[in-house]
């Protein structure tokens, strides 16, 4: 039986990260880069994914439209000069706020060609890759989708954020379904409340008089709300998706991971 440390161990594994040029998509890079890995580093903006691993030599960075086919079968051109994959973290997406008849379908879209059909390419690209991997290699190949607590409870003013990460979860649990024979697992992460670009940048609320609410009243609010009292850190989420592309999560796939402090558990 392998020792709990190797089964940690990602030396000479290939990891694809997308969304990788801050918050959680960065910090698991880092972890990756930690336990022995390769990776593929991808963001939008091009240039701030190449500047974040400027110093790490195990890090290939490019520009990547997630929604964007062509992009993806660029990104895997570069995958293939790797030799394999063995782990796909789909981590890009955005989330707009707004009250339910003021979302246009435009912005309903767009959020659901990032959240969704930006998974979906990406898994449509890596199963193929992922299987000569186990053939070539003997790979234990792990996709692990961004999904979000708003996937699972209903959120004033996200409509189109939920509905396209609801999406995410059952569309990793319905592929999970049909590559676990082969050897691949699929799961889902989903975040509470953390402190990314995502979170930070969020549109400011409005009280019903129409006055912006200061940021810290919206997170003394939400701390409340959390049983840990503390909103979730980059680190909080990358520890989980390392855990889920190592091997020590052989037997897991099809489900999703809440962390969340405990947001959804009252």
């Amino acid at each position: 039986m392998a020792d709990n440390l190797s089964l940690a161990d990602l030396t000479d594994r290939v990891a694809l990260v997308t969304g990788a040029a801050t918050g959680i998509g960065k910090e698991t890079s880092e972890v990756l880069v930690r336990l022995g890995a390769r990776v593929v580093a991808t963001d939008l903006n091009g240039d701030a994914v190449a500047a974040a691993f400027a110093d790490c030599d195990r890090v290939i960075t490019a520009q990547h439209d997630v929604a964007s086919p062509e992009d993806w079968d660029r990104v895997f051109e570069i995958v293939a000069e790797c030799g394999r994959l063995d782990i796909l973290v789909n981590n890009a997406g955005i989330m707009t706020a707004a009250p339910f008849l003021e979302t246009s379908l435009e912005d309903f879209r767009l959020q659901n060609q990032i959240n969704v059909e930006g998974p979906f390419l990406g898994m449509q690209r890596a199963v193929p890759v992922m299987l000569r991997s186990i053939a070539e290699h003997g790979a234990m190949p792990s996709i692990i989708n961004l999904g979000s607590i708003y996937g699972k409870v209903a959120g004033g003013r996200f409509s189109a954020y939920s509905a396209g990460k609801a999406a995410v979860a059952m569309m990793s649990k319905a592929i999970a379904n049909e590559v676990a024979a082969f050897g691949i697992r699929v799961n889902s992460v989903l975040p509470g409340p953390t402190m990314t670009n995502l979170f930070a940048n969020h549109p400011p609320e409005r009280d019903q008089n129409g006055d912006i609410i200061p940021y810290d009243a919206i997170k003394a609010r939400m701390m409340e709300k959390i049983p840990a009292k503390r909103v979730g850190m980059p680190s909080d989420i990358a520890s989980v998706i390392a855990f889920l592309a190592s091997d020590a999560a052989g037997y897991v796939t099809g489900t999703d991971i809440l962390v969340d402090g405990g947001y959804t558990a009252i």
